[in-house]
Protein backbone atom coordinates (compact mmCIF):
# COMPACT_ATOMS: atom_id res chain seq x y z
CA UNK A 1 0.00 0.00 0.00
CA UNK A 2 1.32 3.40 -0.98
CA UNK A 3 1.85 6.12 1.59
CA UNK A 4 -1.03 8.31 0.41
CA UNK A 5 -3.63 5.57 0.76
CA UNK A 6 -2.11 4.40 4.06
CA UNK A 7 -2.41 7.87 5.60
CA UNK A 8 -5.89 8.37 4.14
CA UNK A 9 -7.08 5.16 5.81
CA UNK A 10 -5.45 6.17 9.09
CA UNK A 11 -7.33 9.45 9.04
CA UNK A 12 -10.75 8.43 7.76
CA UNK A 13 -11.25 4.78 8.71
CA UNK A 14 -10.63 4.62 12.43
CA UNK A 15 -14.33 3.95 12.89
CA UNK A 16 -16.67 1.86 10.80
CA UNK A 17 -19.65 3.30 8.99
CA UNK A 18 -20.91 4.93 5.82
CA UNK A 19 -18.71 7.44 4.00
CA UNK A 20 -19.08 9.49 0.86
CA UNK A 21 -17.28 7.66 -1.93
CA UNK A 22 -13.83 8.86 -3.00
CA UNK A 23 -11.06 7.63 -5.28
CA UNK A 24 -9.23 6.22 -2.25
CA UNK A 25 -12.28 4.28 -1.12
CA UNK A 26 -12.69 2.99 -4.68
CA UNK A 27 -9.15 1.57 -4.47
CA UNK A 28 -10.04 -0.24 -1.25
CA UNK A 29 -13.24 -1.62 -2.76
CA UNK A 30 -11.17 -2.99 -5.67
CA UNK A 31 -9.08 -4.82 -3.05
CA UNK A 32 -12.23 -6.38 -1.63
CA UNK A 33 -12.26 -4.12 1.43
CA UNK A 34 -15.63 -2.40 1.92
CA UNK A 35 -18.07 -1.74 -0.89
CA UNK A 36 -19.44 1.21 -2.81
CA UNK A 37 -23.14 1.62 -3.47
CA UNK A 38 -24.98 4.68 -4.80
CA UNK A 39 -22.05 6.99 -4.15
CA UNK A 40 -21.36 5.76 -0.62
CA UNK A 41 -18.58 3.60 0.80
CA UNK A 42 -19.66 1.05 3.41
CA UNK A 43 -17.00 -0.12 5.87
CA UNK A 44 -17.69 -2.65 8.68
CA UNK A 45 -15.68 -4.38 11.40
CA UNK A 46 -14.80 -7.28 9.14
CA UNK A 47 -13.48 -4.84 6.52
CA UNK A 48 -11.47 -3.03 9.20
CA UNK A 49 -9.79 -6.23 10.33
CA UNK A 50 -9.06 -7.17 6.73
CA UNK A 51 -7.49 -3.75 6.15
CA UNK A 52 -5.31 -4.10 9.27
CA UNK A 53 -4.13 -7.52 8.11
CA UNK A 54 -3.42 -6.27 4.59
CA UNK A 55 -1.20 -3.46 5.87
CA UNK A 56 0.61 -5.80 8.25
CA UNK A 57 1.28 -8.34 5.49
CA UNK A 58 2.64 -5.72 3.10
CA UNK A 59 4.72 -3.76 5.60
CA UNK A 60 6.51 -6.20 7.90
CA UNK A 61 3.82 -6.42 10.57
CA UNK A 62 3.15 -2.74 11.27
CA UNK A 63 -0.27 -1.75 12.59
CA UNK A 64 -2.30 0.67 10.50
CA UNK A 65 -3.66 2.63 13.45
CA UNK A 66 -0.64 2.57 15.76
CA UNK A 67 2.37 2.93 13.49
CA UNK A 68 3.67 5.46 10.99
CA UNK A 69 4.20 4.60 7.36
CA UNK A 70 7.53 2.76 7.11
CA UNK A 71 10.50 4.38 5.43
CA UNK A 72 11.35 2.73 2.15
CA UNK A 73 14.38 0.47 2.16
CA UNK A 74 16.93 -0.12 -0.54
CA UNK A 75 16.79 -3.41 -2.42
CA UNK A 76 19.80 -4.82 -0.59
CA UNK A 77 18.22 -3.92 2.77
CA UNK A 78 14.95 -5.63 1.77
CA UNK A 79 16.86 -8.69 0.55
CA UNK A 80 17.97 -9.40 4.13
CA UNK A 81 14.46 -10.47 5.13
CA UNK A 82 12.28 -10.50 2.01
CA UNK A 83 12.20 -12.86 -0.97
CA UNK A 84 10.77 -10.02 -3.08
CA UNK A 85 13.64 -7.54 -2.86
CA UNK A 86 12.07 -5.13 -5.37
CA UNK A 87 8.50 -4.64 -4.18
CA UNK A 88 8.10 -1.33 -2.36
CA UNK A 89 11.84 -0.70 -2.32
CA UNK A 90 13.52 2.50 -3.34
CA UNK A 91 14.49 2.67 -6.98
CA UNK A 92 18.16 1.82 -7.38
CA UNK A 93 18.96 5.34 -8.56
CA UNK A 94 16.47 7.21 -6.34
CA UNK A 95 19.18 9.11 -4.49
CA UNK A 96 21.70 9.57 -7.30
CA UNK A 97 22.60 12.77 -9.15
CA UNK A 98 24.67 13.23 -12.30
CA UNK A 99 27.64 15.56 -11.80
CA UNK A 100 30.36 16.86 -14.07
CA UNK A 101 33.15 19.42 -14.05
CA UNK A 102 35.62 20.96 -16.46
CA UNK A 103 38.61 19.96 -14.35
CA UNK A 104 38.00 17.79 -11.30
CA UNK A 105 35.55 17.06 -8.51
CA UNK A 106 36.13 18.81 -5.19
CA UNK A 107 33.74 17.01 -2.88
CA UNK A 108 33.93 15.96 0.77
CA UNK A 109 37.32 17.63 1.18
CA UNK A 110 38.79 15.46 -1.58
CA UNK A 111 39.90 16.18 -5.15
CA UNK A 112 38.95 13.51 -7.69
CA UNK A 113 40.12 13.56 -11.29
CA UNK A 114 37.58 13.27 -14.07
CA UNK A 115 37.90 10.96 -17.04
CA UNK A 116 39.77 12.24 -20.08
CA UNK A 117 37.17 10.48 -22.22
CA UNK A 118 34.07 12.43 -23.21
CA UNK A 119 31.33 11.47 -20.79
CA UNK A 120 28.11 12.73 -19.26
CA UNK A 121 29.83 12.87 -15.90
CA UNK A 122 29.49 10.66 -12.87
CA UNK A 123 26.45 9.39 -11.00
CA UNK A 124 26.95 9.99 -7.29
CA UNK A 125 24.81 9.17 -4.26
CA UNK A 126 23.54 12.58 -3.14
CA UNK A 127 23.33 11.69 0.55
CA UNK A 128 27.00 10.71 0.57
CA UNK A 129 27.96 14.30 -0.27
CA UNK A 130 28.53 16.41 2.82
CA UNK A 131 30.60 19.28 1.45
CA UNK A 132 31.28 20.76 -1.97
CA UNK A 133 34.47 22.75 -2.40
CA UNK A 134 33.41 24.21 -5.77
CA UNK A 135 32.15 27.75 -5.16
CA UNK A 136 29.54 27.65 -7.95
CA UNK A 137 26.98 24.92 -8.64
CA UNK A 138 25.22 25.02 -12.01
CA UNK A 139 21.91 23.22 -12.54
CA UNK A 140 21.62 22.11 -16.18
CA UNK A 141 18.31 21.56 -17.99
CA UNK A 142 19.43 19.35 -20.89
CA UNK A 143 21.55 16.21 -20.77
CA UNK A 144 23.58 17.03 -23.91
CA UNK A 145 25.25 19.91 -22.06
CA UNK A 146 26.74 17.55 -19.48
CA UNK A 147 28.90 15.86 -22.12
CA UNK A 148 29.94 19.12 -23.78
CA UNK A 149 31.02 21.47 -21.01
CA UNK A 150 34.30 22.29 -22.78
CA UNK A 151 32.39 23.55 -25.82
CA UNK A 152 30.36 26.09 -23.85
CA UNK A 153 31.36 29.73 -24.25
CA UNK A 154 31.04 30.50 -20.55
CA UNK A 155 32.44 33.24 -18.30
CA UNK A 156 35.89 32.52 -16.84
CA UNK A 157 34.34 32.60 -13.36
CA UNK A 158 32.63 29.26 -14.08
CA UNK A 159 35.78 27.36 -15.02
CA UNK A 160 35.84 25.63 -11.63
CA UNK A 161 32.07 25.16 -11.20
CA UNK A 162 30.29 21.90 -10.41
CA UNK A 163 27.59 21.06 -12.96
CA UNK A 164 24.47 19.11 -11.94
CA UNK A 165 22.00 17.59 -14.37
CA UNK A 166 18.43 18.61 -13.52
CA UNK A 167 17.07 15.24 -14.60
CA UNK A 168 13.86 14.28 -16.36
CA UNK A 169 11.01 11.83 -16.00
CA UNK A 170 13.16 8.78 -16.65
CA UNK A 171 13.71 6.54 -13.66
CA UNK A 172 17.49 6.99 -13.57
CA UNK A 173 17.37 10.79 -13.74
CA UNK A 174 14.86 11.99 -11.17
CA UNK A 175 14.33 15.76 -11.13
CA UNK A 176 13.27 15.78 -7.47
CA UNK A 177 16.60 14.41 -6.29
CA UNK A 178 18.59 16.93 -8.33
CA UNK A 179 16.53 19.89 -7.12
CA UNK A 180 16.76 18.95 -3.44
CA UNK A 181 20.50 18.36 -3.79
CA UNK A 182 20.98 21.70 -5.56
CA UNK A 183 18.94 23.68 -3.02
CA UNK A 184 20.74 22.09 -0.09
CA UNK A 185 23.69 24.40 -0.77
CA UNK A 186 21.77 27.67 -1.16
CA UNK A 187 23.30 29.24 1.95
CA UNK A 188 26.90 28.37 1.16
CA UNK A 189 27.32 28.44 -2.62
CA UNK A 190 26.49 30.51 -5.67
CA UNK A 191 23.61 28.62 -7.30
CA UNK A 192 23.22 29.09 -11.04
CA UNK A 193 20.65 27.69 -13.46
CA UNK A 194 21.46 27.06 -17.13
CA UNK A 195 18.26 26.47 -19.09
CA UNK A 196 16.83 26.79 -22.57
CA UNK A 197 15.94 30.27 -23.72
CA UNK A 198 12.22 29.67 -23.90
CA UNK A 199 9.31 30.34 -21.52
CA UNK A 200 9.66 26.98 -19.77
CA UNK A 201 13.41 27.49 -19.42
CA UNK A 202 12.93 30.87 -17.77
CA UNK A 203 10.31 29.37 -15.44
CA UNK A 204 12.70 26.55 -14.53
CA UNK A 205 15.39 29.09 -13.66
CA UNK A 206 13.08 31.28 -11.59
CA UNK A 207 11.77 28.35 -9.56
CA UNK A 208 15.02 26.37 -9.28
CA UNK A 209 16.38 28.09 -6.19
CA UNK A 210 19.23 29.66 -8.16
CA UNK A 211 20.23 33.30 -7.76
CA UNK A 212 21.89 33.57 -11.18
CA UNK A 213 20.81 32.58 -14.68
CA UNK A 214 23.32 31.45 -17.29
CA UNK A 215 22.04 32.56 -20.70
CA UNK A 216 23.05 34.30 -23.92
CA UNK A 217 25.04 37.51 -23.45
CA UNK A 218 23.63 39.19 -26.55
CA UNK A 219 19.87 39.25 -27.04
CA UNK A 220 20.38 39.48 -30.80
CA UNK A 221 21.58 35.87 -30.74
CA UNK A 222 17.97 34.87 -30.30
CA UNK A 223 17.56 35.63 -34.00
CA UNK A 224 20.37 33.46 -35.38
CA UNK A 225 19.38 31.96 -38.71
CA UNK A 226 17.93 28.47 -38.30
CA UNK A 227 15.92 26.40 -40.76
CA UNK A 228 12.49 25.01 -40.02
CA UNK A 229 9.40 26.38 -38.27
CA UNK A 230 9.35 27.49 -34.65
CA UNK A 231 7.31 25.10 -32.51
CA UNK A 232 8.36 25.40 -28.88
CA UNK A 233 6.92 28.89 -28.35
CA UNK A 234 3.43 27.67 -29.24
CA UNK A 235 3.69 24.60 -26.98
CA UNK A 236 4.48 26.59 -23.85
CA UNK A 237 1.36 28.63 -23.19
CA UNK A 238 1.24 27.68 -19.49
CA UNK A 239 4.81 28.92 -18.98
CA UNK A 240 4.03 32.11 -20.93
CA UNK A 241 1.03 32.73 -18.69
CA UNK A 242 3.21 32.14 -15.62
CA UNK A 243 5.84 34.64 -16.79
CA UNK A 244 3.22 37.24 -17.71
CA UNK A 245 2.15 37.24 -14.06
CA UNK A 246 5.65 37.63 -12.62
CA UNK A 247 7.79 40.68 -11.96
CA UNK A 248 10.79 39.46 -13.92
CA UNK A 249 14.40 40.52 -13.35
CA UNK A 250 15.55 43.17 -15.84
CA UNK A 251 17.56 41.08 -18.31
CA UNK A 252 15.18 38.15 -17.99
CA UNK A 253 12.25 40.46 -18.82
CA UNK A 254 14.16 41.89 -21.79
CA UNK A 255 14.77 38.45 -23.31
CA UNK A 256 11.18 37.40 -22.66
CA UNK A 257 9.93 40.52 -24.46
CA UNK A 258 12.15 39.68 -27.43
CA UNK A 259 10.74 36.17 -27.49
CA UNK A 260 7.18 37.48 -27.37
CA UNK A 261 7.86 39.90 -30.20
CA UNK A 262 9.46 37.28 -32.45
CA UNK A 263 7.79 34.11 -31.11
CA UNK A 264 11.20 32.45 -31.34
CA UNK A 265 13.04 30.32 -28.77
CA UNK A 266 16.59 29.03 -28.47
CA UNK A 267 17.68 25.70 -27.03
CA UNK A 268 20.88 24.89 -25.16
CA UNK A 269 21.86 22.74 -28.14
CA UNK A 270 21.80 25.88 -30.32
CA UNK A 271 23.98 27.74 -27.83
CA UNK A 272 26.44 24.85 -27.97
CA UNK A 273 26.42 24.41 -31.74
CA UNK A 274 26.94 28.12 -32.43
CA UNK A 275 29.32 28.72 -29.51
CA UNK A 276 27.18 31.63 -28.34
CA UNK A 277 28.71 33.77 -25.63
CA UNK A 278 26.99 33.17 -22.31
CA UNK A 279 26.72 35.43 -19.28
CA UNK A 280 25.39 35.39 -15.74
CA UNK A 281 22.27 37.40 -15.01
CA UNK A 282 20.60 37.96 -11.60
CA UNK A 283 17.33 36.12 -10.97
CA UNK A 284 16.20 38.68 -8.42
CA UNK A 285 14.50 41.94 -9.38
Amino acid sequence: MKKGLFEYCQKHLRVCGKFKASSSFEKLACLGIGCIESGWFYFNEKDKQQLIELVASEHDGIHLYRDSYPLQKTRDEKAITQRDEKGGALKVSEDFVLLNSLNNFRINQQITSISELTSLGQYVCATDINTIEHQQIVLVENLVVMANLKRLNIPESLSEALWVYRGDLQVQQQTGTAYSFFRRFKDSHQLICFSDLDPSGIQISLTSGATQWLTIADGLDLNIELKGPEQEWFKQQKAICYLNNQQLPTYCASLFMKMKASQITLKQEHMLAHSLKLCLSPLTS
